[in-house]
């Protein structure tokens, strides 16, 4: 069975927003390796994965998933980028 093309175009919109987000990490792990490039990976793993699926109802699920945890690592990640530029302000403002 064949997915509709709106949950195909979703997920392309989910991957390519993800693949937006991941410019954002540009600091290395302990290895060295940048943080876009591991979460780039495994992103592209993840839909690789899914690439199969064809049962709509986790299609779905796996769709809003995805964008639940892109929403909230976003809002954490502009939180922090928020509370550190405030941090490097009062320290200026001395």
């Amino acid at each position: 069975m064949k997915l509709p093309i709106r949950k195909n175009l979703e997920s392309l919109h989910l991957y390519r927003d993800i693949i937006r987000a991941t410019k954002q990490f540009i600091w290395p792990n302990e290895q060295g390796i940048l943080w876009k490039d591991i979460l780039k990976q495994n992103a592209r793993k993840e839909f690789e994965q899914a690439k199969y699926e064809n049962d709509p109802i986790v299609v779905t699920r796996l769709l809003l998933v995805g964008r639940d945890c892109l929403n909230q690592t976003l809002f954490k990640f502009e939180e922090q980028a928020k509370k550190l530029h405030d941090d490097i302000d009062k320290t200026r403002n001395r």
